[in-house]
């Protein structure tokens, strides 16, 4: 039996508790609270925010700082490497902030293209009109209510859920079931199962884009389209990609795969078999070469042969490493990418959840694919990704073959939860 539906089970067993009699003092009382609490629910919806802010464009986009110059004295190189490391150290202390309006405007790419809404771009959440029905009894504000949602609480942030979502959960599961009435015909476990749903939705609320429909609109402006994806170490990035290329592929559009990943062994080697099986074309360099000079090396090679997308497969890296999120920086920077993908394990938990922020913070992405989706069974990492970041998970593994990547579905994987 599933948490929610332990949940459930819970409140028929306590139906008396949690509920008052029609037209009672007591259910007015519910009426009028959960009336007050939907209210201030809507007006903390985040309103439109202005468009997140570019990356800062480098004087110099291939200056490398780790460059020497062979005329320099020793000790003068000595001196540079002792602040670079300092200043390393100190930015590690205070990462870049990104401001809060990067996380709320969904529908524009992080260089400024607007993205294809689809759907549902607003996920409607019905939180329903209990004064306009009659009958039955009405749930309403009590202390075994308060228990039964602090043991909700309890289970969802063992089912891998980040902290801030558990809290909106709650406090939007609250205002749905205050003032709901229940009677013959609406039992109270179908009152809990709708609430539990319309919260979750809005959980998930966040600006839905189309994939494919996105790519085809910057095509008609601009091509190549750039996509670059990113995420740490051992989440799926290269195999997100294939399957990428493959879908772009069997759209009829022609792809080159930038294999960026120049630090893991292996990885080159990798992305070219899959390019050979796609029948895609590959650039690539030695282990150990410049990612953003592939990576502009790919754009090039493609503009010049009138290609259409380039897929750039960069190397992972744990959020925290400074140096390797400037490298990453330093690729957006030299390529102005059309998109970026982060890629995420379902698997992960809130490890995902937690690695999703901080790249949010030091790279800001337009969209996550979720990996290993069809694995997870607790969902807490799909659940709070979006929630997160305010940015909304678009593609999802659901398998180990190349057509395994599909658009995620907000309301496939509340279902799935729910039954």
């Amino acid at each position: 039996m599933g948490l929610f539906d332990r949940f459930k089970k819970r409140f028929k067993k306590t139906e008396e508790e949690v509920t008052a009699e029609e037209d009672s003092a007591e259910a007015e009382e519910a009426l009028d609270e959960g009336t007050r609490l939907k209210e201030a629910l809507e007006q903390s919806k985040p309103a439109a925010k202005a468009p997140p802010p570019q990356l800062p464009e480098a004087e110099d986009e291939w200056d490398d700082s780790e460059a020497e110059d062979p005329f320099t004295k020793p000790t003068d190189r000595k001196e540079r490497k002792k602040a670079r490391r300092a200043a390393s150290v100190k930015k590690a202390e205070n990462p870049p902030e990104i401001e809060e309006e990067v996380r709320r405007n969904p529908m524009e790419s992080t260089t400024g293209r607007t993205l294809v809404a689809s759907g549902p771009v607003e996920i409607e959440v019905d939180f329903g009109d209990s004064a306009t029905k009659t009958g039955g009894r009405v749930v309403k504000g009590s202390g075994k209510l308060d228990q039964l949602l602090e043991e909700l609480e309890e289970e969802l942030l063992t089912s891998d859920m980040a902290q801030s979502a558990v809290e909106e959960v709650i406090q939007t599961l609250k205002a749905t079931l205050i003032g709901s009435r229940i009677s013959t015909t609406k039992k109270i476990e179908v009152v809990v199962e709708e609430a539990l749903r319309n919260t979750l939705l809005r959980l998930l609320e966040s600006g839905y884009w189309d994939f494919d429909k996105t790519v085809d609109s910057f095509l008609e402006e601009d091509s190549p389209v750039v996509i670059m994806v990113v995420g740490v170490n051992g989440t799926g990035k290269t195999t997100t990609t294939a399957k990428m290329a493959n879908r772009l592929s069997q759209s009829g559009h022609s792809v080159v795969l930038a294999a960026a990943d120049t630090f893991r062994a292996g990885a080159i080697d990798q992305l070219a078999t899959h390019a050979e099986r796609l029948d895609v074309r590959c650039i690539r360099s030695q282990r150990g070469g410049d990612a953003a000079a592939v990576a502009r090396d790919a754009v090039d090679s493609a503009k010049a042969r009138g290609e259409d997308v380039v897929i750039i497969d960069t190397a992972g890296r744990m959020q925290n490493k400074t140096n390797l999120m400037e490298e990453l920086r330093k690729v957006h920077r030299v390529t102005q990418p059309h998109l970026v993908i982060f890629v995420a394990d379902a698997l992960a938990g809130n490890d995902a959840v937690s690695q999703a922020i901080e790249f949010q913070r030091m790279l800001s992405f337009d969209g996550a694919a979720l990996c290993k989706l069809d694995t997870d069974a607790k969902g807490g990492a799909a659940l709070s990704i979006a929630h997160a970041t305010g940015r909304p998970i678009v593609l999802a593994g659901v398998g180990q073959g190349y057509d395994d990547l599909i658009d995620f579905d907000p309301g496939w994987l509340i279902d799935s939860i729910l039954e």
